[in-house]
């Protein structure tokens, strides 16, 4: 019987002494983990936040009858023109009303993320501040031949 105690002691330690290595492996790899993330830290955006600005021009489009200029169109007016485009997202003017009236036009915008060291360029190529008027983000269109999906109130 002491000798069964005997081994079942040895056991639990050895069991134990097991555990407690692995514990310490594991705080020692969470260490070396903790120690690598300051060194992988994201890379800068070519330009920050505060140095750019949104630009807007209105589509074009008609009511009843569609057409108008895509956001690729207008994101390339900008860039043939050396106006680096950082984002491009289509929009709804908020602080207008338009009547619903076939061939009236609409309140469909197309809005271009730029720097703001590159607004008097596109100030000269139609394009106006986007934060001097009232807009929501809005789905682009499929295409620019069939009518207005927006719908008028």
């Amino acid at each position: 019987m002491k000798q069964s105690m005997f081994v079942l002691l040895v056991l639990a330690l050895v069991i134990g002494l097991s555990a407690c290595g692995e514990r310490t492996d594991k705080k020692a790899e969470q260490a070396t983990e903790v120690v690598e993330e300051p060194a992988q830290q994201p890379e800068e955006p070519a330009v920050q936040a505060e140095e750019l600005i949104w630009v807007y021009r209105g589509r074009g489009n008609r009511q009843c009858e569609g057409g108008g200029m895509s956001l690729e169109e207008s994101g390339a007016k900008l860039t043939d023109n050396g106006v680096a485009v950082q984002d491009s997202r289509c929009g709804t003017r908020t602080d207008r009303m338009y009547p619903a009236v076939c061939g009236g036009p609409t309140g469909d915008i197309l809005l271009h993320l730029i720097a703001k060291d590159s607004l008097d360029a596109a100030l000269e190529l139609g394009f106006d501040p986007a934060d001097q008027i009232q807009y929501q983000n809005g789905k682009c269109p499929a295409n620019n031949t069939g009518p207005s999906s927006r719908s008028n109130p």
